[in-house]
C-alpha cells in the first residue's frame, strides 16, 4: 500500500532532458508534396536539396533545407481520418474522436500536466495564433491546463493592469480583500466545484499579474539582430515568441496557421504560405541550435494530414491524403 501511494496517477512525471515542446500546426492539411515531400515532375515547384543528404525539398523553402540538418522528417505518417475536425482532433489527443467522450486533452495539456512546476501560477501550456476545437483544451485534467492564448502577439498580454493607470496599488489591494470577502461569504454557504475552480483561477490571475516572468512576453526585449532574422511577420514574431518562452522553460507552445485546405487555387496559396513560414521556422532551428536550446526543446512541425499526389479535377488543387504525409521533429 505504502509503494502504490508513491505512484498515484495524480504524481505521474515526465524525467526528460526536454524542457518544452514547440509545436507548429499548419491546420488545414498542408501539402506535403509541395514542401517537404516533393516527387519529380508532380508539382508546379521545382526540387532543391536540403542539408540532410539524399532529402530534397521545393524551391520554396530555401532557408529551411538549410536548417533541416537539426530535424528529422517522417515521411511516413498515416491516418484514416480525413475530416478536418476529426483529424485534428487525432494529432492533438492521439485518440480517434467519440461522441460519448469529448473531453480528451490535448497533448498540450497533457503535456502541461506532467511538468507542472511549482511555485506561483504561470501558464504550462501556451498558445498562439488561429485557435479552435481541441487545440489548447485541458479537457478532463481541468482548467488549469487549459492554455493561456496570444491572439496577437503584437499585445500579448491585455488587462494585468487598471486602465489608464487610474488605479493605486492601496486601492487595488482593498478591491482584492473585498472580494475575498465577498467570496468566502459565498463559498461558506454554497460549496461546488466550481466555486473551487473560480478560486483556483482568481487566485491564479492574480499569480500572473504579479509574475516576475512577464517580460518573457515582450519582444522589445530581443536585440536587433535577432529580430531581423526572424522578421517583422507575423509568424516570425510567433516563432520568436516562442523561442523566448521556451528559454522559460514553458513546456508546451503551440503555433497554429491556417489557410492550408488548398482545394482550389493550390499553388498561389502554398507559395504564398511557404513563403511565410520559410525565414521564422529557419530563424528558430539555427537560433535554437546556435544557443544550445535546441538540447532541451523538442521541436514539431506537423498538420493533420496531408495533400493529395494528383491534382484536382479544377486543374489546380489538391484534396485530403490522410494515408501519407510528412511531418518534422528536431531537438
Amino acid at each position: 500500500a505504502e509503494k502504490h501511494a508513491k505512484n498515484r496517477p495524480e504524481d505521474i512525471t515526465l524525467d526528460s532532458p526536454v524542457k518544452s515542446v514547440i509545436f507548429l500546426n499548419l491546420a488545414g492539411g498542408a501539402s506535403h508534396v509541395d514542401s517537404f515531400d516533393p516527387k519529380p515532375g508532380n508539382g508546379p515547384f521545382k526540387m532543391i536539396n536540403s542539408s540532410v543528404r539524399g532529402a530534397k525539398v521545393t524551391d520554396r523553402l530555401p532557408k529551411t533545407a538549410g536548417a533541416l540538418k537539426h530535424m528529422s522528417m517522417i515521411r511516413s505518417v498515416y491516418s484514416e481520418e480525413g475530416d478536418h475536425s476529426r483529424a485534428q482532433y487525432l494529432l492533438h489527443t492521439g485518440h480517434r474522436q467519440m461522441a460519448g467522450f469529448r473531453s480528451q486533452p490535448s497533448v498540450g495539456g497533457v503535456i502541461a500536466f506532467a511538468k507542472e512546476q511549482k511555485g506561483p501560477y504561470f501558464p504550462q501550456h501556451i498558445t498562439i495564433g488561429g485557435r479552435g476545437g481541441v487545440a489548447g483544451d485541458g479537457g478532463f485534467l481541468g482548467v488549469r491546463y487549459d492554455a493561456f492564448h496570444i491572439g496577437n502577439v503584437d499585445r500579448p498580454l491585455t488587462n494585468l493592469s487598471p486602465r489608464n493607470n487610474r488605479l493605486t496599488e492601496d486601492r487595488f489591494y482593498r478591491r482584492e480583500q473585498i472580494l475575498e470577502t465577498i467570496n468566502a461569504n459565498f463559498n461558506g454557504r454554497v460549496s461546488s466545484a466550481e466555486t473551487a475552480v473560480w478560486s483556483e483561477m482568481h487566485e491564479s490571475a492574480l499569480a500572473f499579474m504579479n509574475s516576475d516572468k512577464l517580460k518573457v512576453f515582450d519582444l522589445a526585449k530581443e536585440n536587433a539582430t535577432n529580430r531581423k532574422r526572424y522578421g517583422d511577420s507575423k509568424m516570425g514574431k510567433a516563432l520568436m515568441m516562442a523561442k523566448r518562452l521556451a528559454e522559460a522553460e514553458v513546456p508546451f507552445i503551440e503555433i497554429t496557421q491556417g489557410g492550408w485546405d488548398t482545394h482550389n487555387n493550390n499553388r498561389d496559396r502554398v507559395d504564398k504560405l511557404l513563403g511565410s513560414i520559410d525565414g521564422p521556422i529557419a530563424a528558430l532551428i539555427n537560433d535554437m541550435a546556435a544557443t544550445g536550446l535546441l538540447k532541451q526543446t523538442l521541436f514539431v512541425i506537423g498538420s493533420e494530414f496531408g495533400r493529395t499526389p494528383v491534382i484536382a479535377g479544377n486543374g489546380d488543387g489538391r484534396d485530403h491524403h490522410p494515408r501519407a504525409w510528412t511531418m518534422l521533429m528536431g531537438g
